[in-house]
């Protein structure tokens, strides 16, 4: 059995070899195209990019406003995204609005795109379908951060944005955020 002094002589040896300790180069992975690799294997332009990424801190404050914003996941497809506006209570119920309009970003090479106009016409509310292959198409693409086709977004009548899908299914769940 060891006793007090061997062990805290024993400490005071590993504390000092600690306090020398030097690091090797390390390994770091990030995910590029859908799945993990280590950066020193990535090609010269994805490299660069990887320089350029930006980190962003969430508080635990957004955390807990995200979180008591979010919707029942089961009573609306994930796809319908709403958006809190300020002051309002962040419920499907403060967003209904009859005189919301639906802004459609569509392309005529879009095979889903037929399907979500369809969706979007019956909610009967004002429609306005932007050709995303435009110059303006795409100008008003980039300035409402919309990066697939199709998607629609659910405006309220100041404007601001309620929801956001992206095919049929989530475009007819809009019919919950308007009133009747």
């Amino acid at each position: 059995m060891r006793t007090i002094e061997e062990i805290d002589k024993d400490l005071v040896e590993a504390r000092e070899s600690l306090a020398h300790v030097e690091g090797g180069p390390a390994e770091v992975y990030s995910r590029i195209v859908g799945y993990y690799r280590s950066v020193r294997n990535w090609n010269k332009g994805k490299r660069e990019e990887y320089g350029e990424r930006k980190l962003y801190e969430i508080s635990d404050e957004e955390i807990a406003e995200k979180a008591a914003c979010e919707t029942d996941r089961q009573a609306s497809p994930p796809i319908v995204r709403l958006v809190p506006q300020e002051g309002a209570v962040c419920t499907p119920q403060k967003a209904k609005n009859r005189e919301s309009r639906v802004l459609l970003f569509v392309r005529p090479t879009c095979p889903a795109c037929p399907s979500a106009k369809d969706a979007a016409g019956k909610l009967n509310i004002p429609v306005d379908t932007v050709n995303a292959d435009t110059e303006a198409g795409l100008a008003e693409a980039d300035k409402r951060n919309v990066f697939s086709t199709p998607t629609a977004i659910l405006l309220s009548n100041d404007g601001k944005e309620i929801g956001r899908a992206m095919d049929g299914a989530g475009i007819a769940a809009f019919e919950d955020l308007i009133a009747v």
